[in-house]
C-alpha cells in the first residue's frame, strides 16, 4: 500500500511573490499543519472545482483568470 501511494505523490514547485509567500507563512502558522500540506489541500480544493465544471481542457490560464473573476474584491 506505501508503495502505491508514493507512486500518486506529486512534488509540487511554484514561485510565488514575497507577499503571497508571507500570506501563506501567517497561513501555516494558525495551521499544526506543514506548508506543503496547506498547498496539497488548496490544490487538491482547486483540482476538485476544475472536475466538477468539467473543465479539464481549458487552458490553465484561463480557469486561473475564471477563480479570480469570481473571487469578490
Amino acid at each position: 500500500m506505501t508503495k502505491k501511494r508514493e507512486k500518486m505523490e506529486m512534488p509540487v514547485c511554484a514561485r510565488v511573490s514575497a507577499s503571497k509567500f508571507r500570506t501563506l507563512e501567517i497561513w501555516c502558522d494558525n495551521s499544526f499543519r506543514k506548508r506543503s500540506e496547506v498547498l496539497a489541500m488548496v490544490l487538491e480544493r482547486v483540482l476538485d472545482i476544475l472536475e466538477q465544471q468539467n473543465s479539464i481542457e481549458q487552458p490553465v490560464e484561463e480557469f486561473v483568470r475564471r477563480l479570480r473573476a469570481d473571487c469578490p474584491q
